[in-house]
């Protein structure tokens, strides 16, 4: 089993906001230990990198010891501090970075850790599902900010697809660490099988913004852009999933 502990327990004052019109906000740090792999999960905004230091030192780390710096989406605030971790690879929606070179991920990254493409919040979120001694572990980001908050995302990307997003998460985790806030409790689910973890992924695929066509697996090609697989033809865009070049 993997074990997962969090380093520092993000926050935010966004729901504040409206009154003050500041928000003041702190991603959720993580750390995987699965067998030989040391990953940390979103280092972002911090009040100093000194916080982040302390916190792997007390696990007996330093940063060199990482070896994976996983990225759950790519807003700022959960990426800050990723050149604090220089000889880790990075794993984000796109793929697995090793200096200027990328290779996909897979669903099963290990026996103990599935990835799954969450949007909703952005375009190119993922959560990492961990299978630990307590639960299933979902570490996902913005998918929820914090303990039942926010109920309506208003910062989101597609509102339906961070629905979908949402169901799939608690569906298949135990705990949640969410991105501005502690872990907390969902309920007992056990890891899916890679089958079923591809028909979750396929829900929330998305559709074509042109005929919406709505994709239903990996492989599906639209009908009105057949050249494009269902990443490039939804958001129109240099696409890691099929490595295409129409914009280019």
């Amino acid at each position: 089993m993997a074990k997962v502990t969090v380093l520092v327990a993000g926050y935010t004052t966004d729901d504040k906001q409206l009154f003050d019109g500041v928000e003041e906000k702190g991603a959720t740090v993580s750390l995987v230990v699965d067998k030989n792999m040391v990953m940390v999960v979103d280092p972002g905004t911090l009040e100093n990198q000194q916080v982040l230091l302390s916190a792997l030192a007390a696990q007996g780390l330093t940063p060199d010891d990482v070896t994976v710096v996983a990225i759950t989406h790519s807003h700022i605030d959960h990426y800050k501090n990723i050149g604090m971790f220089g000889k880790a690879k990075v794993l984000e929606y796109s793929g697995i970075w090793d200096g200027n070179k990328i290779e996909d991920w897979q669903t099963h990254f290990s026996t103990d850790i599935q990835i799954l493409k969450t949007p909703g919040h952005d375009a190119a979120s993922i959560t990492l599902f961990v299978n630990t001694l307590q639960g299933v572990v979902a570490i996902c980001g913005d998918v929820f900010w914090k303990e039942n908050f926010p109920k309506v995302d208003p910062h989101a990307f597609d509102a339906k697809k961070l629905e979908q997003s949402r169901a799939l998460v608690l569906k298949m985790s135990s705990w949640i660490i969410p991105g501005h806030g502690p872990m907390y409790k969902t309920g007992h689910a056990p890891l899916l099988k890679l089958q079923d973890a591809k028909k979750m992924d396929a829900a929330v695929l998305g559709k074509c913004k042109k005929c919406r066509q709505l994709f239903k697996k990996l492989s599906d090609k639209c009908p009105c852009q057949s050249w494009l697989c269902y990443h490039c033809c939804e958001c129109d865009i240099y696409c890691g999933v099929c490595h295409c070049k129409h914009k280019i």
